[in-house]
C-alpha cells in the first residue's frame, strides 16, 4: 500500500472523529469509527480518545505515522452524528476513495443547524412542560416558557463570546431575573404563583443531561479519563446556573427581607 492513500486513510479517521467529538459524541463511539474505518482499509491502529484530542498511530511495514489532533467540543448535534455513523458504515462496506470521503465529510461538517429562533421556541417549550411535569399550574407553565425562551436565546447568543461556565451563570441570573417580573406582571391573575416550579421547570433547557449521560457511558465503557472528564463539565454547568440562581436570589432577600 503506498504511503500517500495510508496518510489519506487516516486522515479521513481522524476528520471524522473529530466532527462527531464537536459535536458531542461519546468518546468510546469516535473511538469506534476511526477503528473501523482503518481496519477496512487493512491498517492496524492505536487509537485513544479524550473530550479534547484525538491520539492516532498508525505502523505499516517499517514506517511510524502519528497524528495528534487538538479540539473543543463546541456543540450537541445528534443528526450531524447520525451522519457520521452511516458514512462510516458505508465507507467500510464499498471501496470509497479518500477523496470521495474527504468530500462527502465536508458536506456531513458543513449541515446546517437549526435556526436560532426554533432553538429558542422549543427551549421554552420544553421549560413550559417541564413545570407543568413538577405539577406547576398552566399559567406557570406560560411564563415558563416566555422565562426559557428568553434565556435559551440569550445563552446562544453569548456562545461565541463566554465559556459554557460563565454563560450558564449568566442564564440562571437571566432566568431568574425573568421569572420575578413575571411573576410580578402575572400575580394580579394568580397571586399563588411558585417561583420553584417555574425557575426549575425553566432552566431545565440549560441542564447538561448530555454529558452526564457521556459520562457514565464512557465510564461503563472503561474510558475513565473521559467519564471523569466529561462528568466534571456537567458539575462545572451544574454549579454555574446554581450560582446564577442563588445571586439573584440573594439580591431579592437583601432588597425586601424576602424571596
Amino acid at each position: 500500500m503506498e504511503k500517500q492513500i495510508i496518510k489519506k486513510t487516516l486522515e479521513v479517521a481522524i476528520l471524522a472523529g473529530r466532527i462527531m467529538l464537536e459535536n458531542g459524541a461519546e468518546t468510546s463511539r469516535v473511538e469506534d469509527t476511526i477503528q473501523r474505518i482503518c481496519c477496512s482499509r487493512g491498517l492496524v491502529v492505536e487509537n485513544f480518545t479524550i473530550p479534547t484530542g484525538i491520539f492516532l498511530s498508525c505502523q505499516y511495514n517499517d514506517d511510524y505515522y502519528p497524528y495528534v489532533i487538538r479540539t473543543k467540543s463546541m456543540t450537541i448535534d445528534l443528526e450531524i452524528i447520525a451522519k457520521i455513523n452511516s458514512f462510516s458504515r458505508k465507507f467500510v462496506d464499498s471501496d470509497m476513495c479518500a477523496d470521495d470521503a474527504f468530500l462527502e465529510l465536508q458536506e456531513i461538517k458543513q449541515t446546517p443547524h437549526f435556526k436560532p429562533w426554533i432553538v429558542s421556541t422549543f427551549g421554552g417549550v420544553a421549560g413550559g412542560f417541564f413545570t407543568l411535569a413538577f405539577k406547576g399550574s398552566f399559567l406557570e407553565a406560560i411564563i415558563a416558557f416566555i422565562t426559557s425562551l428568553v434565556v435559551v436565546t440569550v445563552v446562544n447568543r453569548l456562545s461565541k463570546h463566554a465559556g459554557a461556565f460563565v454563560r450558564n451563570a449568566i442564564g440562571g441570573m437571566v432566568n431568574t431575573l425573568v421569572a420575578f417580573i413575571l411573576i410580578g406582571l402575572f400575580s394580579s391573575i394568580d397571586p399563588n404563583l411558585s417561583l420553584s416550579n417555574i425557575v426549575i421547570g425553566s432552566l431545565m433547557p440549560l441542564v447538561p443531561g448530555v454529558a452526564i449521560t457521556n459520562a457514565f457511558r464512557d465510564s461503563i465503557s472503561g474510558d475513565f479519563v473521559s467519564g471523569v472528564s466529561k462528568l466534571t463539565e456537567a458539575v462545572l454547568v451544574a454549579v454555574a446556573i446554581a450560582l446564577g440562581v442563588g445571586v439573584i436570589l440573594h439580591l431579592k432577600v437583601l432588597m425586601t427581607g424576602s424571596v
